[in-house]
C-alpha cells in the first residue's frame, strides 16, 4: 500500500467507491423490463425539485417539461433510452444522461450542436 497518495490517486479511489455497482445489478439492460414499479412516479414527485436543475439549464422550460415527463412516468422515458444504452453498452442511466448532458453542453457551446423547433411542419 502506498504511503502519499496524489491527488489523483484519490480521486481514483473516489470514483472506486462511489460506482453505482450497474455492474452487479440482476437486472440487464438488455431485458424487456424496466423494474420500475408503479408508485415509481408518485415517489420522483415527491422527491423531485427541479429548481436546482433548472437554473443551470440552458433552456429551463425544456428542463421543466423534461422532468415532469421523467416523473410522470420514468418506465416509458427509460424504455425509451434503453436501446440507446444497450447499443453503447451501459447500464447506469444517471451517468447516462450526465454524459449526455455534459457533452451536449459543450457542443452547445462551442457550435457543433444546435437545438430544434418543435413546429409540427405542415
Amino acid at each position: 500500500m502506498k504511503k502519499n497518495w496524489s491527488r489523483q490517486d484519490v480521486v481514483n479511489w473516489m470514483r472506486m467507491i462511489n460506482e453505482c455497482g450497474c455492474e452487479d445489478e440482476e437486472a440487464s439492460i438488455y431485458d424487456q423490463t424496466t423494474g420500475i414499479s408503479p408508485e415509481a412516479s408518485g415517489l420522483l414527485n415527491l422527491n423531485f425539485d427541479s429548481i436546482q436543475g433548472e437554473s443551470a439549464a440552458m433552456c429551463p422550460d425544456t428542463y421543466r417539461t423534461v422532468a415532469s415527463k421523467v416523473c410522470d412516468d420514468p418506465h416509458a422515458v427509460l424504455q425509451a433510452i434503453k436501446p440507446i444504452m444497450a447499443e453503447i453498452g451501459v447500464g447506469c442511466p444517471q451517468s447516462f444522461a450526465r454524459a449526455l448532458a455534459d457533452v451536449f453542453q459543450v457542443g452547445q457551446e462551442v457550435g457543433i450542436i444546435g437545438t430544434f423547433n418543435t413546429n409540427m411542419p405542415q
